[in-house]
This record gives C-alpha cells, structure tokens and sequence, in this order.
C-alpha cells in the first residue's frame, strides 16, 4: 500500500497541472469567443498579418525599391479565381506589384491619395471574411503601402490570425505561468518537507521503548506536526505499558518464586509418591513464570548489544548443558555441525531460544525420542525430534506452520527471531515427530 501511493508533491503537481488545464480551456473559450464575434477586430488583424507577410518581399536598392512576391504567398496571389487582392506602391503612387484588375481597384485608395498609415474598410459583414485594408511600411527614406483585399476567406485566413491569437494571448503566457508555478510549487514542497523526510527517516529506526524516542516537529507544517505530536504520545503510552508489564511481571516473579522455593522444601521431607508428584507440578509452574519473565522481558531486548555468534559453538554450548537432562528422560541428543555462518545477533537471546527448543523437544518427545541439534548451513539452527512410541506422535506444543498454535516457550522463540530479523519455522517431516528450523541473517563476506 505504501509503495503505491503517491507522494505529495506528485499530488499536488497534479491537481496543478488538472486546474491549469481547465484554466487554459477556459481561456481558450474566452479569447475565441472574443475575436469570432468581432468582425471588425478580425477583420483588422487579417489585413495586419497579410500586410507583414507581404512586406518580407519588398526589396530597397541603392536608388529604387522594388517587390518579389514571397515564395510562400504565391499560390494564393496567383490564383485564377480572384479571391485574394494585393498592391503595393510607394508613396508617390509608382505601383511596384498588383494583381489588382479593375473590378476590385474600388475596394482600394486612389493612387494619388496621400495614404494613412492604416485604413480597413469591411466589404460585407459576416463569415468567411470580406474586407480590404492597408498598412503604410517604413522603408528607409521611402514609405511603402501594402493594400490588401480579401473576398470570401477561403484559405482560412481567419484560422491563422484566431490561432496566433491564441498563441499570444494564452499559450505562452499560460505556459510560462505554469512552468513557474510548478518550479516554485514544487521546490516549496521539497524544503517545506525536508523535515517530515528526516522524520521518516528516524522513525523507521527508532526504538519506540527508549526512553529518548521522539520524532521531532520543528520545522514541520502544523497538520504534519500535529500529526507527529500523536506519534510521540503514541510512544509513550506504549513505554508506560510495557513498563507497568514489566513491574508486574517482575513483582509476580518474586512473590510466586520464594513460595515456591518454600513448598518444594518442604515437599522433599515428605516420602509420599504424591509429593513426588505435586514437586514436579510446582517445576513446571516455576519454569512457566520464568517463560512469561523472558517474554515480558523482550519487548526491551533492541536495547541489548549485539556480538558475532558462531552456530557451532552456540549449539555445542547448549547441548553440552542440556544433555544431562536429556539422558535423564531417557532420550538421546546429538550435535551436528553442518558449517553455520557467523551472525550478529544477542547471545544470552540466541542461546535462550535455542535452549527453549531442546527443552521443549524433551518434555514433549517421551521416552526414547532422538533429539538432533543442527547448527548450519549458513546462519541458522535445526531441532529435529524422532521416535518411535505412542506419546511422540504428538507435534511439540504445535500442530502448524503457523505461529498462532505456538506454546508459550516457542512464541519466546519466534519472538527472538523476529527481534533478529530472522524467522522461525515448526513443521512435520516424514519419519520425525517435528522439526524447528531458527535462521538468522548471516554476516556478509567482505
């Protein structure tokens, strides 16, 4: 979900680029809308452009000027059917290019009138256009006077001079705004939050159950630091609870633990087989409370140190120290080392979990089950349980992949995996009662 949704600035660039777009065909509409229902005004426009398309070919010598029609105006000064008029003469009235006959020589001055600089006049009102103009050219000494007539726009004229209005009017200017905005927009953003990606940072490394744990607000935007604000209370709470979990669990530990101690010592003095019995009840209560202690005791474990483990040796280590307990319940235990890779991780945790595994394969195996403790390949440890009899058919204390079936000596385990980074697994294998399978990451070769 996170790696799918989009950033702010994204969002916000977005809507930008969405609102802009309705802004621009707005005004799109608008400067249309103006310039089609103004005859006068397109009609004026029409015969400035035309006028400046034609005064690309007037040519100046030394003493006379003189006119080449553009290569690009030719095809539509040079039609048969008339329909686009042009002269263009000097102020003294030499004619210097026309494909003016008689017919329209009344839409334009008299040759010996004295020319403005501009006049248009409208031949017929409407569309497709239908007016005459002309526009007086600077050339040096000498003005020149381009007139233009134009009968029955049927090259579209008018498309060319609404287009570049468009252009003049909004594309560039709208373009220009947007690339500003977004630039301005955008770099806002990024150093409005350049705090909230610190943050981030932090908070995907922080312990919340330190006690300095606080993602800081300055700098931030309000909603954001507001936001952050909760956060913080969030971890607070969560430090007050697990340390009211830990008072509690500690002071259980040390009122059951001294009554225990008593009762058993005085059970020793009794010879009665039920006393036996009742010794073995209260081991089993007294191992429990250590088990909920270690687990209470975990949330708190991130504080602790790592070093580098050897999977050999940590399981040498543990097997040497259960193996009297095993031969006592009538198992057997072997050690093999498959060439496990160093890890970092929490020794008094790893030995912990793996103890939990070896202890929890003898109390639930029965009598004549083969423990085997694996150590390796790569960073991880195997606890496999094989027998023969009707008691160690059972899984131990779970009958699933799954963790949610865990007893309370393998959810410590999965707990310390998870702690590391690593992942715990109890499965069934053909001819073994289960298997539990403890990885870790191991250390990179350099």
């Amino acid at each position: 979900m996170t790696h799918n949704a989009l950033s702010l600035i994204a969002v916000v660039v977005r809507r930008i680029f969405f609102f802009s777009a309705v802004a621009m065909l707005a005004q799109f509409i608008s400067v249309f809308a103006e310039y089609w229902s103004d005859d006068q005004q397109l009609g004026q426009l029409a015969i400035e452009r035309e006028a400046h398309a034609l005064a690309r070919g007037v040519l100046r010598g030394e003493n006379d000027v003189a006119f080449v029609l553009p290569t690009e105006l030719r095809a539509r000064y040079e039609r048969s059917d008339k329909r686009y008029f042009a002269r263009i003469r000097t102020g003294n009235g030499i004619v210097l290019f026309s494909n003016c006959d008689a017919e329209c020589a009344e839409h334009f001055l008299p040759l010996s009138f004295d020319p403005p600089s501009f006049w248009m006049k409208q031949i017929a009102p409407g569309k497709p256009l239908n007016v005459a103009g002309g526009l007086v050219v600077e050339r040096k000494a000498e003005p020149v006077l381009i007139e233009v007539a134009i009968i029955g726009d049927e090259e579209s004229v008018m498309t060319s001079v609404l287009a570049h209005e468009v252009v003049d009017h909004m594309i560039i200017p709208m373009s220009l705004m947007l690339v500003v905005v977004l630039g301005a927009t955008t770099l806002s953003l990024m150093q409005a939050l350049e705090p909230v990606r610190r943050a981030a940072t932090l908070v995907s490394n922080i312990n919340p159950l330190a006690s300095g744990a606080r993602v800081p607000t300055q700098g931030m935007p309000r909603e954001i630091a507001q936001f952050t604000k909760a956060i913080n209370t969030a971890f607070d709470r969560r430090r007050e609870l697990v340390r009211a979990q830990k008072l509690l669990t500690s002071a259980i530990s040390h009122e059951v633990r001294t009554p225990l101690a008593i009762a058993r010592l005085e059970l020793e003095k009794i010879s009665d087989f039920r006393a036996r019995k009742v010794e073995q009840d209260l081991e089993a209560l007294n191992q429990l409370i250590e088990q909920l202690t270690t687990l209470a005791r975990l949330d708190g474990a991130e504080l602790i140190p790592t070093e580098l483990i050897n999977p050999g040796d940590m399981a040498e280590g543990v097997v040497s120290a259960l193996a009297p307990l095993v031969y006592v319940a009538g198992n057997t235990i072997e050690l093999v080392d498959k060439g496990g890779t160093s890890f970092h991780g929490r020794p008094t945790l790893v030995e912990n979990a793996l103890r939990n595994l070896v202890d929890n394969a003898i109390r639930h195996s029965g009598a004549g089950a083969r423990i085997t403790v694996e150590a390796g390949p790569g960073a991880e440890f195997r606890v496999c349980v094989e027998g023969n009899n009707s008691e160690s058919n059972q899984p131990s204390e779970a009958s699933a992949d799954s963790s949610h079936g865990l007893g309370l000596g393998l959810k410590i385990v999965s707990r310390i995996a998870e702690i590391h980074g690593g992942s715990f697994e109890l499965t069934r294998a053909p001819g073994r009662i289960a298997v539990a399978h403890l990885a870790f990451a191991p250390v990179e070769p350099r």
